[in-house]
């Protein structure tokens, strides 16, 4: 957290880390050791979310084959070999990032190949509108919203693709563990989804309603749909599969 660039705008921000512990202490902060470090973290935290950025942390298993972590154990290792020079890139002045900031809000598109995911639900991003959807929220609501809103959840479509899972088949044996799989169509969880499908007769399966983002179709005059956010939320919650390791997914009973 502490290495982010601070001066992000409209980014939605996923930490991933194989440390459980460094995961829940963060999560739930009370007079552990490290305090200071978590007090830091939170600090970063509530800058990165002034400027309109979603942040989440995700735990993975560290066990089997990881890619990620390999990689990045790698780049560690050859930055702290003997006589290694720095590569970070020079701290800018500061009314350089004010300037650059400024020029990423105006622009309101995100780059090419960042966050297609992301856009793809969410035409309006960055806006303005991802403070309307996260302010309101408790952390605990704020991260479920923004594994959704990202596709980096523990569900098995990215944990397969990162390494932390050996199949992206969802244990229901229907189809890949996707967002929109586990929202809409994973029969594990029918029973959960009767306040969330009321939201809407007409976009039930739209991820754009569900989730707070603006769809192709939506008008100018568009805005989020809290209570079919709040309503998402609540179901993800409800069925404890976001809180899950790939062990306790596959052990779980269909309803």
């Amino acid at each position: 957290m502490k290495r982010l660039p601070l001066h992000l705008v409209g980014r939605q921000i996923t930490v991933v880390t194989s440390n459980q512990g460094a995961s829940l202490a963060t999560n739930q902060p009370r007079h552990q050791s490290g305090q200071t470090i978590i007090e830091e973290i939170y600090e970063s935290a509530r800058i990165l979310r002034k400027g309109g950025n979603s942040i989440s942390m995700i735990w993975v298993l560290s066990q089997g084959s990881f890619e990620l972590g390999r990689r990045a154990k790698e780049a560690a290792r050859q930055a702290t070999e003997p006589g290694r020079t720095p590569q970070g890139r020079c701290q800018q002045a500061k009314s350089t990032i004010i300037n650059n900031a400024i020029g990423e809000r105006e622009m309101k598109t995100l780059p090419d190949g960042v966050g297609k995911y992301s856009r793809d639900i969410d035409t309006a991003l960055p806006g303005k509108h991802t403070r309307i959807l996260y302010d309101s929220l408790k952390r605990r609501e704020a991260s479920v919203l923004a594994q959704l809103r990202t596709g980096m959840a523990r569900l098995n479509g990215y944990l397969h693709r990162i390494g932390a899972a050996e199949s992206d088949q969802c244990q229901c044996g229907q189809a890949r563990e996707t967002v929109k799989h586990f929202l809409f169509r994973c029969t594990r969880w029918d029973a959960y989804r009767t306040q969330m499908l009321a939201q809407t007769d007409t976009r039930r399966g739209n991820l754009s309603f569900y989730l707070g983002g603006k769809a192709p179709s939506d008008p100018e005059t568009w805005t989020p749909n809290m209570d079919a956010v709040r309503a998402t939320i609540k179901f993800a919650i409800a069925t404890g599969r976001l809180d899950m390791d790939v062990e306790q997914a596959a052990n779980t009973p269909r309803q």
